[in-house]
Order: structure tokens, then sequence, then C-alpha cells
């Protein structure tokens, strides 16, 4: 049934809806309004917790079925009744997510105060286990792993804004999470996201690509040029910036393909494509271990290799041979998609 019946029946008279509410799932439109209602108010949105579907976090870490990765039963959702057994503080510390396509809102919640028994009982209970967030973005679709991402975002953005950035006096949250009011000077503060731009550098011929490999990455992994944007660049700036400070090559043409939420520290990623004449790279060793043109062939190799085993992103690989990083990744849909060839104009759409 739609989300629009309650809805009205809290926001004023009933009123004689359409049939055709009562028999489908809501629009898209539809949720985007509705979610818009429940974070501007408090009273509605809080009104709606017994009606919602909770994401459990750990310490950051999200409650996950790990025996069913990769499907659409991989993320444990646990309806209100459920979740106060374990855990009574709801009100407390959730925080809201989005409204589902059946018109259920749904929150997310940080156990982290769990005694480790009841912890314990509930992964039992539940078939699921907190599982760390770098390892659980690559268990779950492409749209759930934004989910995640968002999630553990605006729980860990609350938990580090306590105080106002301004006067620095205690705030008070919203009911959804996603605003906080100063009890002093009343600036009300908003969780936001840093962009990034991340570029797959590609000679005119496409027989080349470059990656580029950090310090932190596991043994074998390369992966693509990536950076903050600085105050006043666009993207295109960044992107050009970002190739010749790493790798000492000026880009000229710069496609946007497309982009993905990132939980680390909690970043827009913008994907794209830059194309340059195959030449020398001069690598900025402060910032890199190594960067290097990569064949179609060591490439495509590169890519069966994690498509076998997702794990190595976290584990590395003991022979040292190329990887690359895994689905869940942003840098993996422009790597393998200029492997297959795919059309810039339709690479977006085998995305999402």
């Amino acid at each position: 049934m739609s989300i629009l019946l309650p809805l009205l029946r809290r926001l004023g008279p009933p009123l004689r809806l359409p049939a055709r509410h009562l028999r489908r799932d809501i629009s898209y439109v539809e949720r985007v309004r509705f979610l818009q209602h429940l974070k501007e108010q408090d009273s509605l949105c809080s009104s709606f917790l017994p009606d919602g579907h909770f994401l459990l976090y750990y310490r950051s870490k999200p409650l996950l079925r790990v025996d069913k990765a990769n499907t659409e039963e991989a993320i444990v959702w646990l309806t209100y009744p459920e979740l106060l057994k374990y855990y009574p503080e709801v009100l407390r510390s959730s925080v809201l997510l989005d409204v589902s396509e059946e018109g259920k809102p749904r929150y997310s919640v940080q156990v982290g105060e769990l005694p480790s028994h009841t912890k314990e009982k509930l992964e039992d209970d539940t078939g699921g286990l907190f599982t760390d967030l770098r390892l659980g973005l690559f268990m779950v679709s492409w749209q759930d792993a934004h989910t995640l991402s968002r999630a553990n975002c605006v729980l860990m953005w609350n938990k580090n804004n306590a105080f106002c950035g301004k006067c620095v006096t205690a705030n008070n949250r919203s009911a959804s999470g996603y605003s906080r009011r100063c009890t002093s000077c009343s600036q009300t503060h908003y969780p936001s996201s840093a962009p990034v731009g991340i570029v797959l550098v590609t000679d005119p011929e496409h027989q080349h690509i470059v990656l580029v490999r950090q310090p932190r990455h596991p043994q074998g992994m390369y992966s693509c040029i990536a950076g903050f944007s600085d105050v006043g660049e666009n993207l295109e700036e960044t992107v050009r910036r970002e190739v010749a400070e790493e790798v000492g090559i000026e880009v000229a043409v710069v496609r946007y393909i497309a982009s993905q939420h990132w939980p680390f520290p909690g970043s827009l990623m913008t994907g794209c494509f830059a194309e340059v004449e195959k030449q020398p790279l001069d690598i900025d060793t402060n910032e890199l271990q190594d960067a290097k043109w990569f064949t179609r062939e060591e490439v495509g190799t590169a890519l069966d290799r994690i498509n076998s085993n997702p794990h190595m992103r976290l584990r590395g690989n003991p022979s040292g041979e190329l990887f690359v990083p895994p689905p869940g990744a942003i840098a993996f849909h422009l790597i393998s998609h200029w492997f297959k060839g795919t059309p810039i104009q339709e690479i977006y759409q085998h995305i999402y």
C-alpha cells in the first residue's frame, strides 16, 4: 500500500486517494518527497520509526549475512519490534536512510554499546555478522554498497559533530540525523561529501592505460589516479591537476562516466576517462609507490584475478602479480568497461 495513506493520516484529515495508490509501489518522486518530509519534520520522522526497517552498525561494522554475499539478502534488515529486543535505545542513536520502493522508511542505528553476549545473540538469531565495512562494500550489490556507505557516513557525522563548528557549543540533532542546530548561536549544520575526481587515463588508441600504486595498497594492487577537489575547481580541473601532479603528464580530453559515494572518509567519487598520447611518466614519489602504462592483455589478466578472488583487495596477492580493485569500487567499472570497449555513453546504464 502506498505510504501516502499513513503519511496523510499524520499530516491532516483523511482523504480519498486514487485507486492507483492502493495497488502499486510508490514512485521515485513520491519517495523523494516523502523522504524530504521526514528530514524536515522531527515528529513525523519519529512517528514512523515503528513502521521502519533498520540497518545495524556495531562500531562502523554493518550487520551482514556473509553466506548470502552478493544477493539481495546480504544486508540484515530488522523491524522495529525485532530491534527493540536487543537494543531499546533506538530513538537516541538511529538516523534516517531512505524510503524503500515499497514505501517503508529505512533507518540505520549504531549499536556499539551492546554487551558482547547480546551482540553474539543478535548475530546468531539473524544469521548475520558485524563485518568490516571495507569488506562489506564488496559483498553487496552496487546500490546496496551506496546504502552501507550513506548509513555509516551519517552515523559518523553525528558522532563527530556534537559541538558547533562556529561557537563550539553543544548542538542538538534532528530526528532524522541530517542536521544539527546549535543551542547557542542557532547555526544549523548539515552532513556533506568531499568531491573526488577519479580518472582512467588511456592512450587515444585505447590500447594502454595508466594505473598507479599507493603505499597503502595491498601487494599487487594498482588503481586509477584519484584526488580531492581543491576549493574553486571544477571536475575537469581536478582531474587534469591530479594527473599532472601524480604522473607528470597533461591530459586534454576529460569525459564524465559515473559517480559513487565512498565512506572513507565520506567522498563523492566522480569517475572519468581522459586521453593523452602514450609517453614516459614522471612519478611523484611522495604520493605514489609506482605508476605504469599497462597493456590491454595485462589489464585483462588483472581483471580475471580480482573476479576470481575479490578478497584479494584486503589480503593482497602474495605473488605480487597485478590485480585491480573489485566490482564494489568505481575504479573497477572504469577499468573493466574500458577493457570491454563499452561505448562511453552506455557505461552508466551498465553500472546502474
